[in-house]
């Protein structure tokens, strides 16, 4: 199977390999952000263990989102409660991110720390997760 994109002039790029795993991973990334709620939060940490990642490659692909609010990347914190980073437009605006939070509901501990109240664990929520009713 051939796997193509377009590349920064818009022309068609074949991609290897490797290059196709990591797309997956990080489309698959951006799927799991979406079924986050608005006021919740998850860490780094549990989406590492849904993707079968390391939690800082997790925050590799965070880093280069493209679209920061319609792939809500701003909804991953570290397994603390700290923010972590947010990176908007290439500059570290961590305040941003906490302001988005604050206005989506999540409760925070002054401007830096997300409450434990505020957390989902996607990885216990996926497990139980039954898409169809028995009949």
């Amino acid at each position: 199977m051939l796997c193509f994109e377009l590349d920064a002039e818009g022309n068609l790029k074949l991609l290897t390999g490797e290059e196709i795993i990591k797309k997956c991973v990080s489309e698959a990334l951006y799927a799991l952000l979406q079924i986050i709620p608005t006021g919740k939060v998850t860490t780094y940490s549990d989406l590492s263990r849904v993707l079968h990642i390391h939690p800082r490659a997790v925050a590799k692909i965070l880093s280069r989102n493209m679209e920061p609010i319609a792939i809500p990347c701003h909804r991953v914190v570290r397994s603390n409660g700290d923010l972590g980073g947010y990176t908007l437009n290439g500059e570290n605006r961590r305040n941003f991110k906490s302001k988005l939070l604050a206005l989506e509901g999540v409760s925070l501990l002054g401007d830096a720390k997300v409450r434990k109240e505020s957390f989902i664990n996607l990885s216990k929520e996926l497990l139980l997760f039954k898409p169809f009713k028995k009949v």
